[in-house]
């Protein structure tokens, strides 16, 4: 859903939008042209000076060139709506500006952002679709990514959607309130974004969150509760609305982080009503529960995933774990725990997973690929392959004989020569080991074990083959 609103913003931009800004300038040279900066001079005038007092400023400054103000004036639809009211709005001055209508009329930007003279539902729900230039989508795409992505895994995608809507709609009411009698526009998706934030910190509410932060050159986490960041976001907006004198919608955003606050406040509060609806029912029904193993597995994973979106993860491990003693070979189960037990690499039940899921790949060829991310880890996060007990290293490492994959053990086997010398099995699995690195065009690797195996193993059918194979070599 993040993926397709991004998408879908940029296709506006890029293909809606892309004839805006030729449609504008044409404007400004129909404007000009007809002369009629002379004819709107005197009203422009007075409806700055009564509504504008900073462009009126530039219109009596001499330094300025009056064609400078000619985009002020056509994107002022207070002031079109203004100048028709003058008693001396003449034939000849209500025709050009017909005509100068008409040109802006082919804009998608003039028709469909959101203006405080012309308000409109239909115009606050396209608003949230368009943007003035290249740089205020990426940095707003950047942001819907970030917290998008996030509260779609948290609360689904149908309810990002719906939050991505609603706030957008509360951050055009709320910027519509705030602006008064100014005439003034608005685009952008920031607002609707403004709602993922204060969304996300929503969700977290008390619960603590990593922030991170930088000092010059040093940077690092700390852990907040989630609703400071909310805080954090309505205090900058309302700052940078009072100090700020650029053409930021500060107030949008503001309304967007109240409007996507409360809507995932509800959205936990309805959540939590239907729960205690349904624990309600179950315990006025008085009839035997069968013992149902998928209902049951169904149950753990749902209070599971529960767990691992409140950031409760013991529970969340205590929940998956049962269903593992159920279903073994539970592939989605397996990644989420691994997932989980994978930030203390140290720990020995993350020794104790990666040693279940090598030994369930052996048999499972979908768990192959989660099975090459335990050894990666293991190899890199200091703790090595020791905690794995060795016949489960050994017969992992069969396995991958078979299939031709000498690389990736290379480890596996340094380990179990060093250490587990003695197991019976080791010889055999050293020879085919051998004769699969000639096979992949490791010749060295190949030679350099059948002579450890023919020197360590004489005795064994291993060992007499592989010194029939270096004389032969």
């Amino acid at each position: 859903m993040t993926a397709f609103l991004i998408i879908i913003n940029c296709i506006v931009f890029f293909a809606l939008q892309s004839g805006d800004d030729e449609i504008f300038y044409q404007a400004i040279e129909f404007y000009v042209e007809e002369d009629l900066l002379t004819l709107e001079q005197e009203a422009f005038e007075e409806y700055t000076l009564e509504e504008k007092g900073e462009i009126y400023d530039l219109l009596i400054n001499p330094k300025v060139p009056q064609e400078a103000l000619v985009p002020y004036i056509l994107s002022d639809d207070k002031f079109a709506i203004y100048v028709k009211t003058r008693s001396d709005y003449s034939i000849e001055w209500r025709t050009k500006r017909e005509e100068l209508e008409a040109i802006l009329e082919n804009s998608i930007t003039e028709n469909y952002s959101f203006s405080t003279t012309e308000s409109s539902l239909l115009t606050a729900f396209t608003s949230m679709f368009l943007h003035g230039d290249y740089m205020h989508l990426f940095s707003n795409m950047v942001f819907l990514f970030l917290f998008g992505y996030n509260l779609e895994l948290l609360i689904g995608r149908p309810k990002m959607l719906a939050l991505y809507i609603l706030s957008g709609f509360a951050a055009v009411g709320f910027f519509y309130i705030t602006s008064g009698n100014s005439a003034t526009g608005l685009l952008g998706a920031s607002g609707a974004i403004a709602g993922l934030m204060g969304g996300f910190a929503a969700w977290y509410g008390l619960k603590s969150i990593r922030y991170f932060y930088w000092f010059l050159v040093y940077f690092n986490y700390i852990r907040l509760p989630g609703a400071l960041a909310l805080l954090f976001f309505l205090a900058k907006e309302v700052i940078y609305d009072i100090s700020s004198e650029d053409n930021v919608a500060y107030m949008a955003h503001f309304g967007g982080l109240i409007g996507g606050a409360i809507c995932v406040w509800l959205f936990k509060l309805m959540s939590l009503n239907r729960e205690q609806s349904v624990t309600e029912v179950t315990e006025s029904i008085d009839i035997p529960i069968e013992d149902d193993s998928a209902e049951r597995v169904d149950e753990h994973y749902r209070q599971g995933l529960t767990a691992t979106q409140n950031l409760d993860f013991e529970q969340a491990k205590t929940h998956f774990y049962a269903i593992l003693n159920e279903q073994p070979h539970n592939k989605d189960v397996l990644n989420r725990l691994y997932n989980l037990e994978k930030t203390s690499p140290e720990s020995t039940s993350y020794a104790r997973l990666c040693a279940d899921i090598l030994q369930v790949s052996i048999h499972n060829d979908s768990l192959a690929p989660l099975a090459e991310q335990c050894l990666d880890d293991l190899k890199h996060n200091g703790v090595g392959f020791k905690p794995i007990p060795a016949n489960i290293l050994l017969d992992f490492a069969r396995k991958q004989v078979r299939h031709k994959k000498t690389e990736p053990i290379k480890p596996i086997i340094s380990l179990l020569v060093q250490h587990y010398s003695h197991l019976d099995k080791l010889p055999d699995l050293l020879l085919h080991f051998a004769f699969a690195a000639g096979q992949n065009g490791d010749w060295q690797g190949k030679q350099k074990v059948l002579g450890f195996v023919s020197k360590k193993y004489p005795d064994t059918f291993a060992g007499q083959e592989a010194k029939k194979a270096l004389q032969e070599a």
